[in-house]
């Protein structure tokens, strides 16, 4: 659906909401914020790997300078962190502190792991050279939705979930105009459809995963009947 056809089934489910209750500037306004709102939460939007060159010594990164519309590192299996084309582990500032003190002082050396505060990645110690590149998999921030065409970015496999836009502007303008009861429901009713959506693109993220015990952890030697 383009943006003048979400509005349009939007005044079609709430025939109470007409134009002069909320203009369509107003519905428009609302939609530029809910694309990108939506496109967030569901973390549809995502790219290919981005590259991103090294120096020696290099330990930080800006991802909002390095990556364009970069919102978060997509962690889906297979994704996140790579540094000369393997995975980097993804940790916090508190485990590397458990793993060592002195983490902070190490010396240069190959990235084992990442963690990222604000829009800045940080590696666990320092590179010790500028041979090979990082390649971080991102979620991204959608263009501004200002036209009438279809919302988040126009990507076509996306268009099963438009109607999360009608649900949106629902929300907004049911709480807007004070409806109470629904427009908690109304609230409710988007969440919903937005955790859906997310498991829905979830599915072509995730494929089977193997569960494999440690060794000795189970051992089964059958059952045997007491004599």
């Amino acid at each position: 659906m383009t943006r003048s056809e979400i509005i349009s089934r939007f005044r079609q489910e709430n025939p109470e909401i007409t134009a002069r209750v909320i203009t369509t500037t107003v519905l428009n306004s609302w939609l530029l914020t809910g694309d990108k709102e939506f496109c967030a939460e569901v973390r549809c939007i995502v790219n290919t790997g981005e590259t991103i060159s090294t120096s020696e010594n290099d330990q930080s990164f800006v991802l909002t300078t390095e990556i364009d519309k970069f919102f978060d590192v997509d962690t889906f299996p297979g994704g996140g962190v790579l540094y000369n084309g393997k995975r980097l582990e993804k940790t916090t500032m508190g485990l590397l502190d458990e793993e060592s003190e002195n983490w902070r002082a190490r010396a240069s050396g190959t990235p084992k792991k990442w963690y990222r505060r604000g829009d800045t990645l940080y590696l666990d110690r320092p590179i010790d050279s500028n041979e090979y590149d990082l390649t971080v998999y991102a979620v991204l921030i959608s263009d501004d939705w200002d036209s009438d065409v279809a919302p988040f970015n126009e990507l076509t496999y996306l268009s099963p979930f438009h109607y999360g836009m009608v649900l949106y502007l629902t929300k907004r303008a049911k709480a807007k105009i004070g409806k109470g009861k629904g427009a908690l429901a109304a609230a409710a009713e988007y969440f919903a459809y937005t955790k859906w959506a997310k498991g829905q693109l979830g599915g072509n993220k995730y494929d089977k995963i193997l569960f494999q015990p440690k060794a000795g952890m189970y051992y089964n030697q059958g059952f045997r009947r007491r004599r």
